[in-house]
């Protein structure tokens, strides 16, 4: 594996139509733009789910004019924590009080989604981008069904790949959690033997 560019995404995507590759984006060309806005929309939808690298905690506070709590231009989920608040645009919303204006809160952390620019992913989840990319680009112009197993396939493997790393990153352990937690402390140990003093 090696890190990609978007030259490299829109000639794997031409491959899939038997088209010679490119040696740099050409508009012109009548698969390229398709190819690119492919990879946008892929790009954001992987990323959507929140992985290790593109979540943030950050700490928002309200416009001191207009009361306006703005997200980043970057954001593509953002929570606040609080059920009332989603977001709106650029802009959380106060759904308890039908309201923009939040300066009731002089701050609140939230946990939020960027979307990183495809260059700047880490190796697999360009990998996994790319391969989605590849897998939508051919259901649109071909369509063939061999093609897109086997593309399926090598989205399947790429994303098994991306999750276990993710997971590896999180430092995910099951017995951390509170509900676990609680179970465990509820246990006792069991003896085969019980003594008994008369």
């Amino acid at each position: 594996m090696a890190f990609l560019t978007k030259l490299d995404v829109v000639n794997a995507c031409l491959d899939t139509m038997g088209e010679s590759p490119l040696n740099a984006i050409d508009s012109d060309h009548p698969f390229v733009e398709a190819a690119l806005g492919k990879l946008n929309t892929c790009n954001t939808q992987t990323q959507a789910r929140g992985w290790w690298f593109n979540s943030d905690l950050v700490t928002l506070q309200p416009d001191p004019n207009t009361g306006f709590m703005y997200v980043p231009a970057d954001a593509i989920n953002v929570d606040g924590g609080l059920n009332s608040l989603v977001q709106r645009g650029r802009r959380l919303y106060d759904r308890a009080n039908s309201s923009y204006d939040l300066s009731a809160y002089p701050s609140l952390s939230c946990y939020v989604v960027r979307e990183i620019p495809f260059e700047d992913l880490p190796m697999l989840a360009q990998h996994v981008v790319s391969t989605r990319t590849q897998l939508d680009f051919q259901n649109s112009f071909d369509g063939d069904k061999d093609k897109y197993a086997k593309l399926g396939g090598a989205y399947q493997q790429a994303f098994t790949l991306l999750n276990a790393e993710h997971i590896r990153n999180q430092h995910v352990n099951m017995f951390n959690t509170p509900s676990i937690a609680a179970t465990l402390r509820l246990m006792q140990p069991a003896s085969r033997y019980l003594r008994r003093r008369w």
